[in-house]
């Protein structure tokens, strides 16, 4: 690769990671203040919550890796067309194709980031984080250890109690039972703790009252206890089973699935049709974003309306792609043939492009749509400017 070439992909290749960082912890955060309140909720560490949310971390990488070469590619171009950059090796003899060359290098890495992440470690991640999700809901021991809250571990049974001691006795306790059509029942209790007992697990209460009301005549009825043993067992059914989504198994496992009597795949076969089509389309992007992008800001620009032109223009061209190619995969829910249209839409998008940076032909719409949006806007304020004097 010539020097200059080099240089401009070593500019994009170091910007490209660090808008990535930014990008990826911007959403992150967001994404993990979703995960605060289930983890929390559950009595989880913080460690926990980290770890549940790092794992979402590649996928977010693999989502945002086009959009942060883009924005690297657009700065990058425009950093050297405005410092006449752009202007000087075009004019040493430089064509649009040694101009362009960077772009696609630097195409090519974050198109072998997206692979990695969408075939395998992306997935991967989401898999590991809807199982941690599944434990930690399931797990009904942490819910009912948190001091000062009112937690519904099932549908109907809410459990509270004001303070647990450093052993493990719960103090304060109250156990609210609404799933039976025809009483309610509320255990109060001055102590209680969780015990595990040939492979049940008990909430054995002490010094308490259990209070039951029958439905519909409102009979009360309350009885005094020394103790209590309140069986959680059925709460804790054994082993967790974890559905995964199609987007939280890899490419391998949407092609050859391991269990050919998956109900949940069979149910959504079309989902999972999409989600591999979407998973080869992706890689596909940069490169197409590289072609378009470079239409529009890979050219000398000596005038500072038509950079900014261009970079509204390359922008909107690319949000355009991929809101194409993400109709087209919706599209193939109902009539499955559509999704390959997602190909023909990023090659007939990329060829197109290729084509004229290859037959050396500009794109000038932006540029004559800005000029038009400024003449009339000076018009609009002339006028303005006559009254007020």
């Amino acid at each position: 690769m010539p020097l200059i070439s080099r240089y401009t992909a070593k500019r994009i290749l170091t910007l490209f990671p660090a808008g990535l960082l930014v990008l990826t912890g911007i959403i992150w955060s967001t994404q993990a203040l979703q995960r605060l309140d289930l983890v929390t909720a559950k009595g989880q560490a913080f460690l926990a919550f980290f770890e549940l949310t790092a794992l979402a971390v590649p996928y977010l990488l693999t989502l945002l890796a086009p959009i942060a070469f883009v924005i690297a590619m657009v700065v990058v171009y425009d950093t050297m067309n405005r410092d006449s950059e752009l202007v000087v090796i075009a004019g040493a003899g430089a064509g649009r194709l040694r101009l362009l060359s960077p772009a696609i290098a630097a195409a090519a890495v974050c198109a072998a980031l997206v692979t990695v992440g969408a075939v395998w470690l992306g997935p991967l991640g989401l898999a590991k984080a809807r199982v941690m999700i599944t434990e930690i809901r399931a797990d009904v021991v942490s819910s009912i250890v948190q001091p000062g809250r009112f937690i519904e571990i099932e549908d109907g049974l809410t459990v509270h109690i004001r303070d647990r001691t450093a052993d493990g006795m719960l103090r304060g306790l109250m156990l609210d039972d609404r799933r039976s059509d025809t009483f309610d029942i509320t255990y109060v209790a001055e102590t209680g703790r969780v015990v595990e007992t040939d492979g049940n697990t008990l909430l054995v209460m002490t010094n308490g009252s259990a209070q039951r009301m029958e439905r519909p005549s409102g009979e009360l009825t309350v009885v005094a206890f020394d103790a209590y043993a309140f069986d959680l067992s059925a709460l804790n059914s054994g082993p967790v089973s974890t559905t995964f989504r199609p987007s939280e198994r890899t490419l391998f496992e949407l092609l050859a699935p391991a269990d050919p009597s998956d109900d949940y795949r069979a149910q959504r076969e079309a989902q999972f049709a999409i989600e591999v089509h979407d998973r080869i389309s992706q890689p596909l992007a940069p490169f197409v974003y590289a072609l378009v992008v470079f239409l529009f800001v890979g050219d000398p620009r000596m005038h500072r309306q038509n950079r900014l032109a261009g970079i509204i223009a390359a922008g909107i061209s690319v949000a355009a792609v991929r809101a194409g190619v993400y109709g087209t995969l919706l599209a193939a829910e109902q009539q499955p043939a559509i999704a390959y249209l997602s190909y023909a839409l990023l090659a007939a998008v990329g060829g197109g492009a290729f084509a004229l940076i290859l037959t050396d032909r500009h794109v000038t719409f932006h540029e004559r749509w800005a000029h038009a949006a400024t003449q009339f806007a000076a018009r609009f304020a002339k006028p303005r400017e006559g009254a007020a004097a």
